[in-house]
């Protein structure tokens, strides 16, 4: 036997080769859907980019094979998911969008054509062992975004090198498939074929196949779950306002005890009755919805509404629904061992396994779009608006589609553990330890440990407002590093974070905030995310070196995005300052109303910080009603409005095609020592910052 062969088979390498394509993909849709929304942010509308959306509908192009897909297109297809996920990190966002399109139409051919060279094997292994990959995929995910504070290690910087791994051993696994076919080892059916050679199976598409769509669409539902939140926890956490390290460390341990049992006891499942299952989706389907709704609100319906105050964090039992989600968590890879199984049952023809995936595709697609326009609802007239404040519909179309009528029959409820030698089990119970410990180390060791800063008696701080346009600079290119560097050298005791709200899709699932705190080592900032991302709002967060004793988010009128303002108490030597990041954006009925309930917050408090892109010129009325109470830091400093460096408005519309409007106001009895505006243009927007005392 050749190495390669032997390789093949003693390391059940079509599990390791199925785990890195389910891995690859989800690594690859992120950064595509991500690339997408990159370039489309720049313009706040849709174009022709967006078409590059019909990726996802590149199964209809086994509408062209009748009855037999050429021997080797499954292996062609696994080498360009391989390929691109390679380079897809080493290119500019432009070229993403076809790269990391590529490859995602890659997958959605890959699967079909995965069952249809499935039909001579054993259903039941087969079944076993895409769910137990795809569990492995999640998993190996969250690992590498916890190693990394959210961002996936493996497509970081030199730690590319991981990726380059996965993709040799990918590339192993598939020589080895071509050469055990090469052998003569695997035969491929046709419609004609009419029997096996080991029993009665008929190979001929089965009638009443039909059943095949909603089978295909609930392991499509399953891909969009994990993409949507599993496989990247912080935008759970984003979601609640719970806890990152417990929400991941038990995500992880849930998927851990998954794969364990469907490895080693997978006969536990059939001791379970149908109706247990179908129960257990339920609870899943549920709780899934409610984790979303408990933590939305109706928002104010005309500009004089009062607002909408948000204590932070939320009464305990808005949790009980994250934890039964999270509990349930395991039904998912069940399902996707059912549906398999069923799949492979139906022996469906690769055209209609292509219109079922290419519908699924189709599916995914819309499922995007839609919890997108959740929180860009103003800006695609006219469908986006119809999906204001509707952040739980998508994933309650997705859950409530994955099971589906006649998976869990008895009779195929039947599975062998994949691993039954002492050596296999310890491999994989080592590798799933290996994973938990770095993923639970990595997420404690990430999130610091806050002390209040030692020294004597504090008499200034330094103070920066930032809008980091979710990450990106100007060229539509993410810029986490950069931004983090700005940041970096002027060292502000707080900082207030404008357009942060990256933890969810249209960000590649990773948490700008998150990264900047952990990042930003021997600072020891503390911080508030502010508005819950299931509110559809721009983020506007704070991170501070001295602690944060109460959070509010305070939401107003709006027409075009939801208005979530930050409200924090941050106590300093004793002293309580009232902070606010602020991010009005639309019509000046929104601006009004964001300004008078601000005003209406900020009246006779004292030590008041209130920054932000106010999206309003200096003279405007928005921003003479910051001024009667309070100074603008700019001015106050330099009253001319050009500091000695000779920037100003005239510099600011320049380098970044806007006039003045990032703010600091503070109380009028700090002193203002120092006010700089940083035109580093690592964002369309510039830092600015101010130095108060008092």
């Amino acid at each position: 036997m050749s190495p390669i062969n032997n390789f093949y088979k003693k390391i059940n390498s079509e599990l390791v080769l199925l785990t890195i394509i389910f891995l690859f993909f989800f690594q690859l849709i992120s950064d595509f859907v991500e690339a997408v929304y990159m370039l489309e942010l720049l313009k706040l509308a849709m174009d022709e980019k967006a078409l590059a959306m019909a990726f996802f509908l590149s199964p209809f192009v086994l509408l062209i094979f009748k009855n037999k897909i050429p021997n080797y297109f499954l292996e062609i297809v696994a080498v360009i998911i391989v390929f691109t996920r390679v380079i897809n990190p080493l290119i500019d966002t432009a070229y993403k969008i076809i790269c990391a399109g590529f490859g995602v139409g890659a997958f959605m051919l890959f699967f079909p054509v995965y069952f249809s060279e499935s039909f001579k094997e054993d259903g039941e292994k087969v079944s076993l062992r895409l769910g137990v990959a795809l569990a492995l995929a999640v998993l190996l995910s969250i690992t590498f975004r916890a190693l990394n504070s959210t961002i996936d290690i493996s497509t970081y910087n030199y730690f590319q090198f991981i990726g380059w791994i996965l993709a040799g051993i990918a590339i192993l696994s598939i020589i080895g498939r071509l050469k055990t076919k090469s052998n003569g080892e695997f035969t491929y059916p046709t419609s004609e074929q009419k029997n096996v050679s080991t029993g009665e199976l008929k190979l001929e598409e089965r009638k009443g196949s039909k059943m095949i769509y909603p089978l295909v669409l609930g392991l499509t539902s399953a891909l969009i779950i994990n993409y949507f939140a599993f496989s990247s926890p912080t935008v759970i956490s984003r979601w609640t306002g719970g806890n990152y390290i417990a929400i991941t460390i038990v995500v992880a341990v849930m998927i851990s005890l998954s794969i364990l049992v469907l490895t080693m006891k997978p006969e536990i499942i059939k001791k379970l009755k149908p109706w247990m299952l179908w129960l257990w989706n339920i609870f899943f389907i549920i709780s899934v919805v409610l984790t979303i709704a408990v933590h939305t609100f109706p928002f104010p319906a005309n500009p004089d509404s009062a607002p909408v105050i948000i204590d932070h964090p939320a009464p305990w039992f808005y949790y009980i629904p994250l934890g039964v989600m999270i509990i349930s968590l395991p039904i998912v890879f069940i399902d996707v061992i059912c549906l398999s199984r069923e799949v492979i049952e139906q022996r469906a023809s690769p055209s209609k396994l292509g219109k079922a995936f290419g519908l699924g595709g189709l599916f995914i697609l819309l499922m995007s779009l839609i919890l997108i326009f959740t929180y860009v609802w103003g800006y695609v007239d006219p469908v986006s608006p119809i999906f204001r404040n509707l952040f739980w519909l998508p994933f309650l179309l997705v859950v409530i589609t994955i099971p589906t009528k006649g998976i869990f029959r008895k009779n195929s409820l039947k599975f062998t553990a994949l691993f039954s030698s002492r050596n296999e089990k310890l491999v994989i119970g080592g590798f799933l330890a290996i994973l938990l410990l770095g993923t639970t180390i990595s997420v404690s060791l990430y999130e610091p440990y806050r002390k209040y800063p030692e020294g004597g008696t504090i008499t200034s701080l330094k103070i920066l407002t930032y809008n980091v346009q979710q990450g990106v600079n100007m060229s539509g290119e993410k810029n986490y590093d950069k931004q983090l560097a700005l940041i970096k050298e002027v060292s502000p005791d707080i900082i207030g974070l404008i357009e942060c709200d990256v933890a969810r899709l249209s960000g590649g699932n990773t948490d700008i905030v998150r990264y900047f705190v952990n990042r930003l080592t021997g600072l020891n900032y503390f911080s508030f995310y502010g508005p819950k991302t299931v509110t559809g709002t721009y983020g506007a967060a704070v991170l501070s070196k001295y602690p944060i004793i109460r959070g509010k988010t305070i939401f107003t009128y709006s027409d075009e995005d939801e208005i979530g303002t930050t409200e924090v108490k941050i106590k300093v030597d004793g002293i309580i300052f009232n902070v606010y990041i602020n991010h009005p954006s639309g019509s000046d009925d929104v601006k009004l109303a964001h300004m008078e309930t601000l005003m209406d917050r900020i009246e006779g408090k004292d030590y008041v910080i209130s920054m932000g892109d106010f999206n309003t010129r200096e003279g405007s009325l928005y921003y003479n009603m910051s001024v009667a109470v309070l100074q603008d830091v700019w001015l106050t400093k330099w009253p001319t409005g050009i500091d000695n460096n000779g920037v100003g408005v005239d510099k600011l519309r320049e380098v970044f095609d806007q006039d003045r409007i990032d703010h600091i106001f503070v109380s009028n009895n700090f002193n203002i020592t120092m006010a700089r505006y940083i035109l580093d243009p690592q964002s369309d927007h510039p830092a600015l910052w101010a130095v108060i005392e008092w």
